[in-house]
């Protein structure tokens, strides 16, 4: 047993007392070494839980994500040739399209996006459809009569692009 000395008084106090035995005088108690320890890993865990927000990872500067793969890919997909035509009384559009692969990635599901004109050059309508086919990497892809959907009868001329795919 330890003795402490009462902040109040002065008086000689056993460090398991509650109280000064002299003025009663609350004893303020140590949490010694052992307490100290617990204390610092207890905030070293509270720490490194708000240090990290629970959705996010941590990735290395040197591997890039998976969007970002995605996106380098696609600027390497490109539309080597579209024709378009209208068909079912002229209110479908079908399509003919060859796809280039230039990455080193398959890909699939390629999503074409249409936006259509009239002759005023305004927009007026927009197709979008899923091609499931797979495009090799390094080659090309044709697809031939492939059906868009409705199309606005006014539409002139059409700008098509690559929305989305799917990297395999």
């Amino acid at each position: 047993m330890a003795i402490t000395k009462c902040k109040e008084c002065g008086n000689e106090v056993s460090t398991k007392a509650d109280s000064c035995p002299k003025c009663g005088a609350k004893i303020k108690k140590s949490i010694g070494c052992g307490g100290l320890i617990l204390v610092f890993i207890v905030l070293g865990i509270i720490g490194s839980m708000f240090s990290q927000s629970p959705n996010s990872t941590s990735t290395s500067p040197s591997a890039p994500s998976a969007t970002d793969i995605k996106n380098q890919v696609k600027e390497q997909v490109k539309i080597k040739k579209l024709n378009w035509n209208k068909s079912g009384f002229d209110n479908v559009m079908m399509v003919n399209a060859t796809f280039d692969n230039k990455s080193n990635k398959d890909i699939k599901d390629i999503e074409l996006t249409c936006d259509h004109f009239s002759n005023s050059g305004t927009k007026i309508d927009s197709n979008k459809r899923v091609i499931y086919e797979v495009v090799k990497a390094g080659k090309s892809k044709s697809i031939h009569d492939f059906n868009m959907g409705f199309i606005h009868s006014q539409a002139a001329s059409t700008n098509c692009g690559i929305s989305d795919l799917v990297v395999q």
